[in-house]
């Protein structure tokens, strides 16, 4: 249409798409502080012109105008920059997980300080040198008690404080696993939104935007792929799934693959199918051997990491032994043990149940099916989830660097008792306590293993039992001998003593004494004991070349070991290595968060929403729809013309 009124309907046009304008910049404006938004644009672009050439029409002046629309409302986004920061917040929250737990471990130890273990080491080791200058004094046997106290109780609370940070990071792992798979269902109902808008052939910015939020928040409790798929919809899974791909495209059910297992946390086809986490909360030995050792044990594990309710728990019995795969690298059942305790979380259904692969050579990997209660499994099938970062990586880690110190801090114990009850009993093997009656007459086990003292291990004939107690020793449970706390004189200090337990050299000869204190500057292969996590070291096996008779004192003594260490010097280096740790956490924090901060200032400049820009458009758009206006006004007059003056 062309006239008076075609120009009516351009400014109407322009009117109404300004209008539209200006609603967006409002919107615009009104999100301005809105967390996760991306600001927004209208696309504008012309109607269809009139007239359109054709055979009736083929010689004019040309096409003529008929306005403007809004094509489509578009969010402004850098998908490489989101990209880029969400590898970052995986790493970010890795070494701020790291951060948290390092410096409570630090704390825990309390090194360097007047009250930590080092002063409780020198302490021990200046009463035994007073001891030894002081054998008959009852006082300095008191002391040297009274130290030992100290000392054990030092690391039994070291080491037990140890165990519930490890507890108190599982229990955090446990909330993250639920707030993860609760993300995810918003995710996956947002995924399902925006394809369902999309269909319709609308934008659904604001849905996106929610959902590349929450994604970001993902992004920093574990590393996240997202892969685009068709009206905008999108495939979640982890960063270090490679062979993760959407095998619904073919139309077979994503848990039943050839080849590649799928294992998307959220699907654009199929996405009941999809997967998610579930958090073993207790891992019991079911066979009666210990933690650690080969056997059946039982696994209780709570779907999606939900325990507000008993309903969730499931418990399936797990097999785990000693293997060697066709490499012959050999995988102890303890280092397994260690794996499964330190991980807590597994690859589940949709319903949270948890997976069954299957590692036969010719399946390697795919989904065998599920882990309902009841099921009995072996290690290798179980799908442990072992993200490759963000904060559940960097707590799964913390379980490890714990485990690395508590099995430190059990060498040095072992090393010290091992040493210790050597030279006070100056015999290389298993040794009990003489007994007489309820009275213990002569004490040979110096430092000793609380539980199996409870139980009467070091008073009794079986030296099977004693040699068993002793290789159990850890820091947890070392003690000093109850019948030395009763009566600090029945130290042994002498070089030699009768039948009767009584010193041939006289009440003042402090060997003994001596040669425990020698031991502050002994070279011993503390680093080597249960080195391979198979078989506990035992004192014959710890003493074994290096415990001779040291001709000057009359006693046999610890001598050299080449490539050994102090105690004290083992213990430094187990400080100075959670010091290095603790540094580097900090240290990559501290990068982390400017290199994020540039990359998020980055995406700002593209997707934030500038106060300034938006007031300089709604001025540009306000001018434009009073222009239009100004416009349909001016029709207005020049059609009155037209009607009412053609009447005169």
């Amino acid at each position: 249409m062309s006239g008076l009124f075609g120009t009516l309907n351009i400014s109407k046009s322009g009117m109404f798409t300004q209008q539209r304008c200006i609603d967006v910049t409002s919107h615009n404006i009104a999100n301005a502080n809105t967390e996760g938004y991306s600001r927004q644009r209208a696309e504008l672009q012309t109607t269809k012109p009139f007239p359109m050439p054709s055979v009736n029409n083929a010689v004019g002046p040309g096409q003529l105008g008929t306005g403007v629309q809004v094509v489509t409302i578009d969010r402004i986004r850098d998908s490489f920059l989101d990209y880029q920061i969400r590898v970052e917040k995986g790493v970010d929250g890795q070494y701020k997980g790291r951060d948290k737990f390092l410096s409570q471990i630090e704390n825990i130890l309390n090194e360097p300080s007047d009250t930590g273990l080092s002063k409780d080491i020198g302490n021990f080791f200046d009463a035994w040198n007073t001891l030894g200058t002081n054998a008959k004094e009852s006082n300095s046997r008191s002391i040297v008690a009274q130290n030992t106290v100290t000392l054990t109780t030092d690391l039994n609370h070291t080491y037990n404080e140890l165990e519930k940070l490890k507890e108190n990071t599982q229990t955090v792992i446990k909330d993250d696993v639920f707030d993860i798979n609760s993300k995810l269902k918003q995710v996956d109902q947002l995924n399902r939104e925006i394809i369902q808008v999309r269909i319709a052939g609308n934008n659904p910015n604001d849905l996106m935007d929610r959902r590349d939020l929450l994604l970001d928040q993902l992004s920093e409790k574990f590393g996240i792929s997202v892969d685009r798929k068709q009206f905008e919809g999108e495939n979640v899974t982890t960063s270090d799934d490679a062979k993760a791909k959407d095998i619904g495209d073919d139309g077979r059910p994503p848990l039943a693959a050839d080849g590649t297992t799928n294992l998307n946390l959220v699907q654009a086809n199929f996405p009941d199918q999809a997967c998610r986490f579930s958090y073993v909360d207790s891992i019991q030995p079911a066979g009666g051997q210990k933690a650690g050792e080969a056997g059946k044990y039982t696994l209780t594990y709570y779907k999606n990491g939900d325990k507000t309710s008993n309903d969730n728990a499931v418990t399936i019995t797990v097999d785990i032994q000693d293997s060697t795969d066709k490499n012959g690298v050999k995988t102890t059942a303890a280092d397994k043990f260690k794996q499964l305790n330190q991980c807590r979380v597994l690859w589940a259904d949709n319903s949270g149940v948890a997976l069954n692969v299957d590692t036969s050579a010719k399946s390697q990997g795919i989904v065998a099916g599920n882990l309902p209660a009841g099921s009995s499994i072996k290690f290798e099938n179980l799908k442990l989830f072992q993200p490759p970062s963000g904060e559940i990586k960097g707590y799964m880690s913390v379980q490890k660097d714990i485990d690395t110190y508590e099995g430190q801090l059990n060498k040095f114990a072992k090393a010290l008792a091992f040493a210790v009850n050597g030279i006070v009993s100056q015999e290389n093997g298993a040794i009990a306590d003489v007994t007489s009656g309820d009275n213990v007459v002569e004490v040979n086990n110096f430092f000793v293993n609380a539980d199996a003292q409870k139980k009467g291990a070091y008073t009794g004939t079986n030296l099977t039992k004693i040699e068993e107690a002793e290789a159990d020793i850890t820091a947890g449970n070392i003690t000093i001998n109850q019948a030395i706390l009763d009566d600090p004189m029945k130290i042994k200090t002498a070089a030699k003593y009768d039948g009767n337990n009584r010193p041939l050299t006289g009440e003042s000869d402090g060997s003994r004494a001596v040669a425990v204190e020698t031991l502050r500057d002994s070279l011993m292969a503390v680093q080597n004991i249960d080195q391979d996590n198979s078989t506990k070291t035992k004192k014959a096996d710890f003493l074994d070349g290096i415990f001779e008779l040291n001709s000057k004192i009359g006693v046999n003594t610890i001598i050299n070991k080449t490539g050994g260490m102090t105690l004290d010097s083992y213990f430094k280096d187990t400080v100075d290595r959670l010091g290095i740790q603790e540094q580097e956490a900090k240290k990559t924090v501290t990068n982390q968060a400017s290199l994020l901060a540039g990359f998020t200032q980055s995406r700002d400049s593209v997707s934030g929403v500038s106060l300034d820009e938006e007031m300089a458009n709604l001025v540009q758009f306000q001018h434009c729809y009073q222009a239009n206006a100004k416009l349909i006004s001016t029709v207005d007059q020049l059609l009155d013309v037209v009607i009412n003056g053609l009447k005169k």
